[in-house]
């Protein structure tokens, strides 16, 4: 879990709010970000209270809290999507405006048992098979780069509808 990450996102900063506010580097944020709280240098903990606006007792307090709860990271747009994925969470919620665009690629997904009765039916063939046939259709897609990446990862998804206005992704490999 990216535990800096969604501590940034809830107090409506990023990574990049912290080195350019502090000039504490992108690699540092990036190693401290797969981190846990406790191995947090006090440098660190003193740029992101000072990119919060907040005292470096309540970063802190904050963050072991947000650590103790297995926060899930919130999407509202396309580019939480790409943070939430380059950092493999293991559970990310889409909300929102957001949500609205994310139901037509959670209709093309399978539900369990569809693709439970497929993969014991063709004995794994049917996997190899999707993803040769998904591999080629990208080659002559239209769609741009970075749309591209997205769904490709998002194969490694798992779709939830939560409610109305939320769906839950969740990685397939904690799934087992």
């Amino acid at each position: 879990m990216s535990l800096l990450d969604i501590y940034l996102q809830r107090n409506k900063k990023k990574r990049y709010d912290v080195f350019k506010e502090t000039g504490l580097s992108q690699q540092m944020l990036a190693s401290v970000n797969k981190k846990n709280v406790s191995s947090y240098s006090v440098k660190t903990i003193q740029a992101i209270a000072k990119t919060v606006n907040k005292s470096e007792g309540m970063v802190l307090d904050e963050l072991l809290k947000l650590e103790t709860e297995n926060a899930i990271f919130e999407v509202f747009n396309t580019e939480d999507l790409l943070i939430a994925l380059n950092n493999k969470e293991p559970y990310i919620a889409i909300k929102g405006e957001y949500k609205t665009q994310m139901e037509e690629l959670a209709k093309t997904q399978l539900s369990d048992n569809e693709t439970l009765g497929l993969e014991l039916g063709s004995a794994g063939l049917v996997n190899i098979l999707a993803e040769g046939i998904y591999q080629f259709a990208n080659l002559f897609s239209t769609k741009d780069d970075e749309q591209k990446k997205i769904e490709s990862q998002l194969r490694k998804y798992n779709i939830k509808k939560i409610n109305e206005s939320e769906f839950l992704f969740s990685l397939r490999q904690f799934d087992y």
